[in-house]
């Protein structure tokens, strides 16, 4: 594993474009949410299969892709989640995940990294970005602690993912942002409906709203802080 690097503030599609060439590439992105990274990944000219297990999430997904005044070109979206991934063996260039590898459930990673070995091409890629640690995690923690979560996430990746490609590489980089204001904040994560572990309550509570203004005020910008695996030169073991 090479050192890991600090891009200091920039953007996804900046550091995509830093590691991978997408122009023609047919690409996967498990976890997909509200699709706003796949549109991201379609910018940068790839075919994107998106997949999310979320019932809720998912149809909406659908409605966006089937809107007939501003369709959604380049995107397959497929309701199912990246222990079974919906393309053939060898099939796809390679698979992203954006913030979504630790909302998986530790008991499944082995059966979406094998899923991963058998869908990528030989040579093909593995590329997650994960949240770090920072005073908005901090201010999210108190109503969905996620830290045990995230560091499950990298573990796997180390032992279930980089020994199957040639070559591994880690950067750090950061985003920004910004609420209005607290209510806002709280309007946002009691609306993503795939975190059901916790009620509006639980994140309008006054303990979160004292950090909240701690860390945000007065123009509650959030630094946030990403860390990119990418892998590339997937091997392909005689028992893949």
């Amino acid at each position: 594993m090479s050192t890991i690097k600090d891009l200091g503030f920039t953007t996804n599609a900046d550091v995509i474009d830093s590691f991978l060439s997408l122009s023609g590439a047919y690409v996967l992105d498990a976890g997909c949410g509200k699709m706003g990274f796949t549109q991201t990944l379609t910018e940068r000219g790839a075919c994107v299969v998106a997949i999310d297990p979320d019932p809720v999430q998912a149809e909406l997904n659908r409605q966006a892709i089937n809107r007939t005044d501003e369709p959604l070109t380049g995107i397959e979206f497929v309701e199912t989640g990246a222990e079974a991934l919906p393309v053939d063996d060898n099939s796809i260039d390679g698979v992203f995940f954006a913030y979504s590898l630790h909302h998986v459930p530790v008991e499944v990673y082995p059966n979406v990294f094998a899923e991963i070995r058998r869908a990528v091409k030989p040579g093909g890629f593995l590329y997650v970005i994960e949240p770090m640690s920072c005073p908005l995690m901090d201010v999210m923690d108190l109503f969905h602690p996620e830290v045990e979560e995230r560091a499950a996430a990298q573990k796997a990746l180390q032992e279930l993912a980089v020994p199957f490609f040639e070559s591994a590489a880690q950067v750090t980089y950061h985003g920004l942002s910004q609420y209005e204001s607290f209510d806002q904040f709280a309007d946002v994560f009691s609306s993503k409906s795939f975190n059901n572990c916790y009620s509006e309550a639980d994140v309008r509570r006054p303990e979160v709203k004292e950090a909240f203004e701690k860390h945000g005020a007065p123009d509650y910008k959030f630094a946030s802080p990403k860390v990119v695996m990418c892998l590339k030169g997937l091997r392909k073991m005689p028992s893949d």
